[in-house]
């Protein structure tokens, strides 16, 4: 009796794992996995141009495999909005998932051998400011030029809004503050601290050595503001002294451009330190302090756990480490 039992039980277990297995099966042929990686850097560059370039195949060979998606998946998954393609909510949901599918099948197609720099091909994608960009992507390019001339670095702006979003970069790199707005089921790595100055024209004397928030408030100002659309409290999150910023007169999606425009007009910004002391050596300005508490920055780096096992990510943290520790030595010394 209870070697019948047994088997009954064997024999009803087996039957769906073996119906699970051919309809796993089928779906994989429908669904034709090969268009994966390109459904990948679809979902990362939103371009079939850039998707093209990146792969190394022609664009209606992507344009081709895009239509192939949209039927296998029953979705656009890719929207015209503008000059811009979007990711529908499908698409959207497929980001992070498919990243862990692909790096899982390749780590099975390709069993994993110790990662080389110097023999690595590796394309790594950052999404952060152009602040960040200026003090990390000279070093990087330095280091990797000698230890691991086949990685390439692309700087993107504006690209992570969303934890979902970390899934189409390897990097973002921004304020503690905000990277701590993406939960707790990320990466993260502390790479440097900095504090906010106020720079002015060098021929500007009336301003003096160190300005108060209510002196400040007075001065026609111009202001980092990537985008207009973002709430003052995700503002106040990335830059700790946006509420001092109440005379505007221009607002610009890039810290390097306002050296130009404090420079030429009659007016005043404030920048992270180490960005004012980049732009001391070819404006015309020079740096005033900032009475003010909350004008401290910590800058981390954060990424998917999805990647984490991706080929070279580790090596590229450790990389980012190095380049963070060569950023901060100069403040070592400093007055802050």
């Amino acid at each position: 009796m209870a070697r019948r039992i047994v088997g009954k039980r064997r024999s009803v277990a087996g039957q769906p794992a073996l119906a699970g297995e051919r309809s796993l099966a089928t779906r994989l042929n429908r669904n034709q996995l090969d268009l994966l990686p390109i459904l990948h850097e679809l979902l990362r560059t939103r371009s079939v141009s850039q998707t093209a370039r990146s792969l190394g195949i022609s664009q209606p060979a992507v344009s081709q495999a895009l239509r192939r998606l949209r039927a296998a998946f029953g979705d656009a998954l890719l929207v015209p909005l503008g000059r811009e393609l979007q990711l529908t909510e499908r698409a959207t949901g497929l980001a992070v998932p498919l990243q862990g599918a692909l790096a899982e099948l390749d780590t099975l197609l390709h069993p994993q051998r110790p990662f080389e720099p110097a023999n690595e091909e590796l394309h790594v994608v950052i999404s952060t400011a152009d602040y960040v960009a200026l003090l990390l992507a000279p070093i990087l390019a330095e280091i990797a030029a000698i230890e691991a001339p086949g990685v390439v670095f692309e700087f993107v702006a504006g690209a992570v809004h969303h934890a979902d979003d970390l899934a189409l970069v390897d990097f973002m790199i921004g304020p503690r503050p905000f990277g701590q707005t993406l939960g707790k089921r990320i990466g993260v790595m502390p790479l440097w601290h900095d504090d906010v100055v106020c720079i002015v024209g060098a021929s500007n004397r009336t301003i003096p050595a160190r300005i108060t928030p209510e002196a400040f408030r007075q001065l026609r100002h111009a202001a980092f503001q990537r985008n207009p659309a973002v709430s003052e409290r995700l503002r106040m999150l990335m830059q700790p002294t946006s509420a001092l910023e109440t005379r505007r007169v221009c607002t610009l999606p890039d810290f390097l451009v306002l050296g130009a425009v404090v420079e030429k007009a009659d007016c005043v910004a404030l920048v992270p330190r180490k960005v004012a002391n980049e732009l001391l050596h070819w404006r015309a300005l020079r740096i005033v302090e900032l009475a003010y508490a909350d004008r401290h920055l910590a800058i981390d780096a954060y990424w998917s756990l999805a990647a984490d096992g991706r080929r070279g990510h580790a090596w590229c943290r450790s990389l980012l480490a190095r380049a963070a520790r060569r950023i901060e030595q100069p403040a070592k010394g400093a007055d802050r």
